[in-house]
């Protein structure tokens, strides 16, 4: 009874890992790079997307270092290519702004693209390989709008509780100033024998 436990336990660990692998937050001005080991022939493909569409860098390069593919200024994008090279093929993110940002992206490198190809598969299971994949970017499509979700519901919630306090301040400062005023004016009239 508590092995399967274990098992399921770590199964899930496994998958939380590998779900947190595909958000990174970039600082600013700073870059990152992934590898695919690939052969001549197979099949790449990539989507992106950054939390609120903030133009991004994003540029895949070969093994020889040479440039495959760019996109300057992108928030969201998807790209797939086959390789003419075997080695490691390296896509990148460059964040150039003065903020962060978060990026949340999809690789499907060869093994899965092999999947989906399938050459011995029936129409059939060519079909339900490709709605299973389909599948999954919906799926990681939705994981990430949680995700941001979160950080705007975490912005919010910090914006009213700092224009709660601010609002509190404001208060005090206009109770003080309006006590003070009392004072200063009941303080003048007791001078010249008014009151």
């Amino acid at each position: 009874m508590i092995r399967p436990f274990a098992s399921a336990v770590l199964a899930l660990a496994m998958l939380a890992s590998l779900a947190a692998a595909y958000t990174t937050i970039m600082q600013p001005n700073s870059q990152e790079c992934y590898v695919e080991r690939m052969k001549v022939n197979d099949h790449f493909s990539i989507t992106f997307e950054t939390a609120g569409k903030i133009p991004i860098e994003f540029y895949i390069t070969d093994s020889r270092n040479t440039p495959i593919y760019s996109m300057p200024l992108a928030g969201e994008g998807q790209y797939g290519y086959v390789s003419t090279s075997e080695g490691r093929h390296s896509y990148c993110f460059r964040n150039n702004a003065p903020h962060e940002i978060v990026v949340n992206f999809n690789p499907h490198g060869p093994e899965e693209e092999t999947y989906l190809v399938g050459h011995d598969a029936t129409p059939a299971e060519q079909e339900v390989r490709k709605l299973s994949h389909n599948v999954e970017e919906v799926r990681d499509h939705f994981e990430f709008m949680l995700f941001r979700n979160e950080i705007h519901d975490q912005s919010v919630s910090d914006t009213q509780s700092r224009m709660f306090h601010w609002a509190i301040l404001q208060t005090l400062v206009l109770a003080g100033m309006c006590g003070w005023q009392i004072y200063y004016v009941r303080s003048l009239f007791k001078i010249r024998g008014v009151v």
